[in-house]
């Protein structure tokens, strides 16, 4: 993910000085010496990508110590430009109204399209529908640095539909991005309803790819690691029994559950024979435990 200085762009006057020396204490020393550049170098390099840190030091000392390349600051730009289209002007944010316009220009459908989640939890957005500008811009730059009109971003999200069903690491990230996101504000749970849909949207989908996100994991290994192409054990089955015994238990869900649920679906054996009730699992997950086995 771009690391911006400070979280936004140094302006002269007030910090403005204090935020330009610590982004150019963040070049690696050994390189402005051995490619003969100052700090003033340096600092010109972060303007030139908008103090979007790790995108100038990749790409000023992959481009030999030089002049840096104005591509990535081009195009980001240019994402910049695109978010100024969308915004509502009064609250300088793209809001719901303007998300759902670029939604319609990127044929997503709103209702149904799990990357709404990936574009939420990789461009920042802090409430449904809203998304301020420098993470809006610093986002699509890690999806891919060439990304420069709507058509570009409507070309990157087949990537990242994949991308979440067949990455462990990646599917976890949006998938505790949307706990926060989907819950009440101020609310510490998930009302029951919202987790259920937020279930079948993204479990069936990762248990059926190959390689899956949620692949199972042999005991003694991290519940965390790569996806593989060893299906989950829990099956279809199993997790229908899990929706069942969430209904019937009519609770909001913790965060501690939401979480551990995915590495209960990596790590249970088809039986649940192998479960351990010692281990520091949520009582929700003990509890469905016993269900499971009195239902199955």
């Amino acid at each position: 993910m771009p690391v911006h200085i400070g979280g936004h762009t140094p302006r002269s006057g007030g910090s403005g000085p204090v935020l330009c020396l610590s982004a150019v204490n963040a070049f690696p020393s050994e390189h402005l010496s051995s490619a003969n550049r100052s700090a003033k170098d340096a600092e010109r390099a972060l303007k030139k990508y908008r103090w979007i840190l790790n995108v100038a030091i990749d790409e000023y000392f992959n481009s030999g110590g030089g002049a840096p390349s104005s591509s990535t600051a081009g195009n980001a730009k240019k994402v910049g430009d695109i978010w100024e289209r969308f915004k509502d002007p009064s609250r300088n944010l793209i809001t719901i109204e303007g998300f759902m316009n670029l939604c319609q220009e990127l044929d997503i459908d709103p209702e149904s399209d799990i990357v709404l989640f990936c574009l939420a939890s990789d461009l920042g957005s802090k409430s449904i529908g809203e998304f301020a500008k420098e993470p809006f811009v610093s986002g699509w730059t890690d999806i891919d640095p060439g990304i420069d009109s709507v058509t570009k971003m409507k070309a990157a999200l087949p990537h990242l539909r994949k991308k979440l069903n067949t990455d462990a690491a990646y599917f976890k990230k949006v998938y505790m991005h949307t706990f926060d996101l989907s819950k009440a504000e101020g609310a510490r749970v998930l009302a029951l309803d919202t987790a259920l849909s937020m279930w079948q949207l993204f479990i069936p989908p990762a248990m059926a790819a190959k390689p899956s996100a949620l692949s199972h994991v042999e005991a003694g290994q991290s519940p965390s690691g790569p996806a593989t192409k060893n299906p989950s054990l829990l099956g279809e089955s199993g997790f229908q029994l899990w929706l069942d015994f969430q209904k019937s238990r009519n609770k909001a869900v913790s965060k501690d559950t939401w979480s551990l649920f995915i590495d209960f679906v990596r790590t249970i054996d088809a039986e649940f024979k192998e479960y351990d009730e010692s281990a520091a699992w949520p009582s929700t997950i003990d509890e469905f435990v016993e269900y499971a086995r009195e239902h199955r």
